[in-house]
């Protein structure tokens, strides 16, 4: 079951892959590195596709001969293992070298899948069962085990440089996404050594004792979590960075909503202090558009909503406030501050906002961000919370 999934999962992911980069490589055909990268994509969602349960005796059938789906998944790996190399290469060295090592890439590849052809049909594989056990089965004899150890030096090798390649590229890279997708192929590239690792003790284990132990059916859980890597690792540039964007937006929407107690408080008190209609009371939870700039022009009416209801604070609480100044408790205080102010009488407050009208906002400290502001403001807007649970609500508070 575990096994299908995982299939399935990889089949899936490496035809989504293909259909993502699909309409860069047809707006510019003539990219050699993404042309080898779609070639990379195809030939991988290939080989889980042509190997699942549900298609492989249909294909059989259609082939005419036993393990028909066995050399073509074989032939995929070959090829996507070249298709990788090249991509690699071309991201990684001047265009001239790219060109010439290309070259030879596609005839090295080319020659060895041409053997891997010859090489099977000298051998005949005749054993067939799941998807997940007639490697196994036909590992028996003692030409495939030779047959297959070949196999499994090409995509060795391949992996190898691929893992060499894409290191010293992940090393030299600034940009972010970039390099953590080179180390994702790296690592996904060193699992499938590990997997062709695992099928050598395997064969090894076989002709030798008969018994393969534990490991018998979990080189396929190896390889298919270095596809994964590898398909993450050569899409993740691309949609990295959208994804960061969309987590800065729910930081600043998780922002909006945490500071919206506090804000609703002191403009029922100083309703002046805000440029704009207030947002729906009915649908408040709806993020307002231009998200970032309500959300900053939040923090900066809760700011000038305290410069006018300071005049009407308890003197007490300010003289706590001045002695919490960068204390672990200074939130609270201010929180405290901003409480008594709203409990003092409906004129004073009044007078206050009349005397603060066409005031600035009151100067951050000089090395606080805008964001360490709101970060401050909702640890606030948290303790106001905490006191009007504890001490009894001023919501109930209106001008009249």
């Amino acid at each position: 079951m575990l096994y299908t999934i995982f299939s399935w999962a990889c089949a899936i992911a490496t035809l989504a892959a293909l259909l993502y980069r699909l309409p860069a490589l047809l707006s510019n055909p003539k990219n050699l590195a993404l042309s080898a990268l779609c070639a990379y994509f195809l030939f991988n969602s290939v080989a889980y596709f042509v190997d699942l349960d549900v298609f492989r005796g249909h294909l059989t059938t259609l082939l005419g001969f036993p393990n028909a789906t066995t050399i073509l998944v074989q032939v995929s790996v070959v090829v996507l293992t070249a298709a990788q190399q090249v991509t690699v290469v071309n991201l990684t060295l001047p265009p001239r070298e790219a060109k010439h090592a290309t070259r030879w890439l596609t005839a090295g590849f080319g020659v060895a899948i041409a053997v891997l052809v010859v090489f099977f049909f000298a051998v005949h594989p005749q054993k067939e069962a799941s998807a997940q056990e007639t490697v196994f089965l036909n590992l028996q004899d003692t030409g495939y085990a030779w047959y297959f150890t070949y196999y499994l030096t090409i995509c060795a090798v391949g992996r190898f440089q691929t893992v060499v390649f894409a290191f010293r590229y992940a090393r030299t890279i600034p940009e972010f996404w970039l390099r953590l997708g080179m180390w994702l192929v790296a690592g996904g590239s060193a699992l499938i050594l590990v997997y062709c690792c695992v099928r050598y003790w395997q064969i090894v284990a076989l002709h030798t004792t008969g018994v393969v132990g534990p490991w018998k059916f979990l080189f396929w859980l190896i390889a298919d979590c270095g596809t994964l890597m590898q398909i993450v690792g050569w899409t993740i540039p691309l949609w990295g960075s959208k994804v960061e964007a969309i987590g800065r937006w729910l930081d600043s929407y998780r922002s909006y909503l945490r500071l919206a107690p506090l804000w609703q408080a002191v403009y029922r008190a100083a309703p002046g202090i805000a440029l704009e209609s207030p947002p729906s009371r009915r649908f408040p939870w709806v993020p307002p558009r231009p998200l970032d700039y309500h959300l900053y022009r939040r923090a900066i009416e809760i700011r000038d909503a305290e410069l006018m209801l300071r005049q009407s604070a308890d003197p007490i609480a300010l003289h706590r406030l001045d002695q919490a100044r960068g204390l672990p408790h200074e939130a609270l205080c201010e929180a405290a501050v901003l409480r008594s102010a709203l409990r003092a009488d409906l004129g004073t407050l009044q007078s206050a906002e009349a005397s603060q009208q066409g005031q600035s906002v009151r100067q951050r400290a000089p090395n606080l961000s805008l964001r360490q502001e709101i970060a401050t403001l909702i640890q606030v807007s948290r303790a106001f919370q905490t006191l009007d649970k504890r001490v009894g609500s001023t919501t109930g508070f209106r001008p009249g």
